[in-house]
């Protein structure tokens, strides 16, 4: 029986631990090795060992045929590394043992192993499953790739583009099954760009490389047949009006369900509360004070917009260019709200542009439950005034056009609101924006320019949250011309007129394909993708159609 070496035998043991992983790092093949790692059977030796050698052996057979004598191996490095753990398994040697039995050919003991995972309350990965699922349909094992998606959808775990790849591929013979596939894809995945996912999309339609196309002079192809009809698969390029040049079709701009929206106006208003310094009562006010007040066509993040174009030497805070933005949607008949901090409407606020420290925030968690029977939303603190302080003296006196002044006329004609001075304002403007869609107007918009990455990953990076993002945020961009132009020329950037994510449109489908490097290449280079990489890439449009 191996055990945990007892404390006065730990210098020797972590000797023999890096003697015996510096030969197994050095061994010429797997079988070398399987060899290597039998000399550990029988020695006293620390946990960390057989994590770490579980680790490479997976390693090894993930570049190479497995065996038998890998699986045994691998088999007693788990049960050795969960027995130093009192019998629980470790959601990473769980991952390696199942990828030493798939490339060892034994699938079956895989998909067990996961199910006593399982049935014992281990959180597993979305890695651990696509393993086997990746394995499944290279074998064309039917059974095991059903069992294995409906298990990940079952866990609550969104698949990405490799586990969409096996899924199509082992679902190849049943076109049916591929069209309810593609179509959980395009409520998953904005884009595509792995080479096995974009291959893989392309035979479903009946043409087996479609990747090859791009580089052709005619950069279409007919596939299968459907209904008397021909899918016809290639690439092309959409117009400004969502009109695509190959199939002629027209895309869709999606917007998300009443439910998902309502979801996210809740999200947010947790976000306001939990952690706040109040509890919440300061939101609570806002959120009061909203309901008195008609929905609103337009909210503007403030902060956003007078920063806008002044990361610069001598930059500062502008209130002209917020003015500017409410004048010109003042002018098209919208009903407006700016959000604000109050540190902007002090006397004495520093408005030199300053690189701000990023604030470490905790992410929702159990975003799904709701709350507990009995729990009361906290109430209204008396001492918040919403929507913000009666006007000042100083105010009252200051010219028309000052920064006093502009707030002057901000607070007179209603279209300012602040937020307790603990408060983050970004919440506050986003659930504004949402609860006036809940009231009514479906199509409220955001003025920023943030993209409200942080706003997505403290969601638990919902999809929802994106596309809605899609579509209610207008972009805003605030310039001067010449240095003897009168004034500033401002320009608000709506969204598309289409949705620029994959999308199914009446007998046709648009996939956006970013260029950028796969995702093996991407694992060689040890470095992946970035939103910012991916929002600056060309993209070409993947199109199958009907005709």
């Amino acid at each position: 029986v191996w055990a945990m070496p007892k404390k006065k035998d730990d210098a020797p043991a972590w000797q023999l631990f890096k003697e015996l992983f510096a030969e197994l790092r050095g061994a010429p093949s797997l079988q070398d090795a399987v060899t290597i790692l039998a000399k550990a059977k029988g020695q006293v030796l620390p946990r960390p060992f057989y994590c770490a050698a579980l680790g490479h052996l997976a390693t090894r057979v993930g570049t190479s045929k497995g065996s038998t004598s890998a699986v045994e191996a691998g088999e007693l490095l788990l049960s050795q590394a969960t027995a130093m753990a009192s019998g629980e398994f470790s959601e990473a040697n769980v991952t390696c043992m199942v990828r030493i039995y798939c490339s060892s050919g034994k699938q079956s003991q895989a998909v067990d192993l996961i199910a006593r995972c399982i049935s014992s309350g281990i959180k597993l990965k979305l890695r651990t499953l696509s393993a086997v699922l990746v394995r499944a349909a290279e074998v064309e094992d039917r059974v095991t790739v059903e069992r294995i998606w409906k298990q990940i959808l079952d866990l609550g775990m969104h698949p990405q583009e490799t586990e969409f790849a096996a899924m199509l591929r082992g679902m190849q013979s049943d076109s049916r099954r591929q069209v309810e596939v593609l179509e959980l894809l395009t409520q998953t995945l904005s884009h595509v760009s792995d080479p096995p996912l974009v291959q893989a999309i392309g035979r479903a339609f009946g043409v087996s490389d479609v990747v090859s196309l791009q580089q052709q002079t005619v950069r279409t192809a007919s596939g299968r047949e459907d209904a008397g009809k021909t899918w016809h698969v290639g690439w092309s390029g959409v117009n400004e009006d969502g009109v695509c040049k190959a199939s002629g079709g027209q895309l869709q701009a999606l917007d998300i369900s009443e439910a998902e929206e309502e979801t996210l106006r809740k999200l947010a208003a947790r976000l306001a509360i939990e952690g706040a310094p109040d509890q919440g009562r300061g939101f609570q006010g806002f959120h009061a004070w909203l309901q008195t007040r008609d929905p609103f066509d337009v909210i503007v993040d403030g902060a956003n917009v007078g920063y806008n174009n002044q990361n610069r030497e001598g930059g500062e805070f502008q209130y002209g260019q917020i003015d500017q933005v409410v004048n010109h949607l003042k002018g098209q008949g919208k009903k407006t709200l700016v959000v604000l901090h109050p540190k902007w409407l002090r006397d004495d606020v520093d408005v030199s542009v300053r690189k701000r420290k990023r604030q470490k925030l905790a992410r929702l968690q159990d975003y799904d439950t709701p709350p507990a029977e009995g729990d009361e939303e906290p109430e209204a603190d008396e001492s918040v005034v919403f929507p913000h302080d009666p006007v000042t003296e100083a105010e009252r006196k200051a010219e028309a056009g000052t920064r006093l002044g502009i707030i002057r006329k901000w607070k007179e004609s209603g279209v300012l609101a602040t937020v307790p001075v603990a408060a983050c304002d970004d919440w506050y403007w986003l659930y504004a924006a949402l609860d006036s869609a809940a009231r009514g107007v479906r199509a409220v918009q955001v003025v920023s320019n943030d993209l409200m990455r942080d706003h997505h990953w403290r969601m638990m990076s919902r999809e929802t949250f994106l596309r809605w993002r899609d579509r209610h945020l207008t972009r805003v961009s605030i310039w001067r011309e010449t240095p003897a132009t009168p004034g500033p020329v401002l320009a608000l950037l709506p969204p598309r007129a289409y949705s620029f994510r994959a999308q199914r449109a009446k007998d046709a489908w648009y996939f956006p394909v970013p260029k950028v490097a796969s995702r093996a290449e991407q694992v060689a280079a040890g470095h992946v993708v970035s939103h910012r990489e991916l929002g600056a890439a060309e993209y070409s449009w993947l199109v199958a159609w009907l005709q």
